[in-house]
């Protein structure tokens, strides 16, 4: 069994070279970003003052490579300071790493979440048991992924989280072997769980900083928004998309609330900073000026899952919010 003293400095053998290789070939992040040029200066004073050898990485790092070592860096660090004078790191360069490495942790994780949220686009079915003609949801989504949807979402307001977690799996590999995004509708735990793209929550569901702590770095979070207000808070809190309306008369989504209609989300489009998701009433025969007014994706339930043909309306909305000079 190792030692104590040969454990630690093993530990910090592996947090120099873990450091170092973020540090040499950080992917995706100018060279001076604040973290990761303080980063590069902390590291130079560990290798400065250790015996250990440090190459640099053979080729560059991905961020979904480089987040894992980070990760695993800040677990390195808390051994550290946990073997306290036995350990090389002072309680000075333990603060200074550890907040600089979540600093760091935290500005890759944004940037994977705007590269997520910019496949944003096109036609963003709801997926919802309640609303499907009485078919098997994963018929209806199969359908609409066929017609060309790029999003679907998982809304089951319902049933229980045990009972939603098969056909939320179901959905998820549908999706992954599309190339198509999955967001589950209010429950976080079932979105980490089966690793979809991301969660969706409403103006009453869970706050937005609470829901991103349960998240995976990589995982977007979109909010609902009635009124312009509403929007511009959601931003603020970090929503990493924003939904907006309905833009039209609806039965499923603004129940006793009116139509916001187009103009409003022209104004809805000007407040945005993130991408903007049009949802609400909409049709292929009304989705023209909806893709006009700015949306980047276009999102319906019924129009696809009450379809006669989901597959066909699906086909059908995606030809219109192209023809109207939508990305799709």
């Amino acid at each position: 069994m190792m030692d104590p003293a040969s454990m630690y400095e093993a530990c910090h053998a592996s947090l120099i070279r873990c450091l170092f290789t973020v540090a040499e070939h950080c992917p995706d992040l100018p060279a001076n970003t604040p973290p990761l040029h303080r980063l590069r200066n902390l590291v130079q004073v560990l290798v400065g003052t250790s015996a250990i050898l440090v190459d640099p990485p053979d080729e560059g790092l991905t961020l979904n490579q480089a987040m894992p070592i980070l990760a695993t860096s800040l677990e390195l660090l808390e051994t550290l300071r946990e073997a306290g004078a036995s350990s090389r790191i002072s309680g000075e360069m333990y603060q200074a790493l550890s907040d600089t490495v979540t600093a760091l942790s935290e500005r890759m994780s944004a940037v994977l979440r705007q590269k997520r949220a910019r496949r944003l686009r096109g036609l963003y079915v709801i997926i919802d048991p309640q609303v499907t003609g009485g078919r098997n949801p994963v018929e209806v989504a199969t359908g609409a992924v066929r017609g060309g949807a790029k999003i679907l979402q998982l809304r089951d307001k319902l049933r229980e989280k045990g009972e939603i977690l098969p056909l939320a799996t179901r959905l998820q590999q549908l999706c992954l072997a599309n190339d198509v995004d999955l967001i589950m509708n209010d429950h976080a735990d079932l979105a980490v769980l089966i690793g979809c793209a991301g969660l969706h929550l409403g103006q009453t569901d869970l706050p937005v900083h609470q829901a991103r702590r349960l998240l995976s770095p990589r995982q977007v979070l979109g909010r609902s928004n009635h009124e312009i207000d509403e929007l511009i808070q959601s931003q603020e809190m970090g929503a990493d998309h924003v939904a907006f309306g309905a833009i039209y008369a609806t039965s499923t989504k603004g129940v006793g609330r009116p139509p916001q209609g187009v103009g409003q989300l022209r104004r809805a489009k000007e407040a945005s900073q993130v991408p903007l998701v049009a949802i609400g009433g909409i049709t292929a025969e009304n989705v023209a000026p909806v893709v006009e007014a700015g949306a980047d994706a276009i999102c319906v339930a019924s129009a696809v899952a009450l379809a006669p043909e989901p597959e066909a309306a699906a086909a059908q909305l995606v030809d219109a919010i192209r023809d109207a000079g939508g990305r799709i």
